[in-house]
């Protein structure tokens, strides 16, 4: 029996990691007003209200005749120098998946818009969450011995539905 608690934790466990994986955002970038030099947003300011995590999705919305985005260094960034992109995106409706951690930094390449703040500087955090069970670290062989069958499959189970529903992380 204590090999089967000891399964079903491990099983609550991988569940809580799989369900913090699956549950990745979209956020148009700049919201209704999208990716544009014309002053109505302030794209630094729109980002900081954000937790950006990986596997996120950014997208930037446009009028390609007038527009465009580059992925660029941190210095590109500061200099708003767009000549050497690490990426250049020029759809006017763009998808960008934030992969890893760290900084993303994004520009309009076309001349000026930038100097006048087209310009975003993504950071992607690790994952965090006051919800669901310690890490498995945390937890001792004793104490995990002790917990009862009910718990983990009430635990389990709201796990499971908050994955499915949307819900939490």
């Amino acid at each position: 029996m204590a090999n089967f608690r000891k399964t079903i934790l491990v099983v609550s466990f991988l569940t809580t990691a799989l369900c913090g994986v699956s549950m990745a955002t979209v956020y148009q970038v700049g919201d209704s007003a999208g990716w544009t030099s014309m002053g109505q947003v302030d794209y630094q300011d729109w980002a900081a209200n954000k937790n950006f995590h990986v596997g996120d999705t950014l997208v930037f919305n446009y009028n390609n005749q007038f527009h465009n985005v580059k992925q660029v260094t941190h210095q590109g960034f500061e200099s708003c120098n767009a000549t050497s992109p690490i990426a250049t995106y020029t759809n006017g409706s763009d998808t960008v998946t934030l992969e890893k951690l760290g900084h993303f930094y994004f520009i309009c390449g076309y001349p000026g818009h930038c100097q006048a703040g087209q310009k975003i500087d993504i950071l992607v955090a690790p994952a965090t969450s006051n919800l669901g069970p310690a890490p498995l670290s945390q937890i001792s062989p004793s104490s995990a011995s002790t917990l009862s069958f009910s718990n983990l499959s009430w635990a389990s189970g709201v796990l499971l539905a908050s994955c499915l529903l949307g819900f939490g992380y």
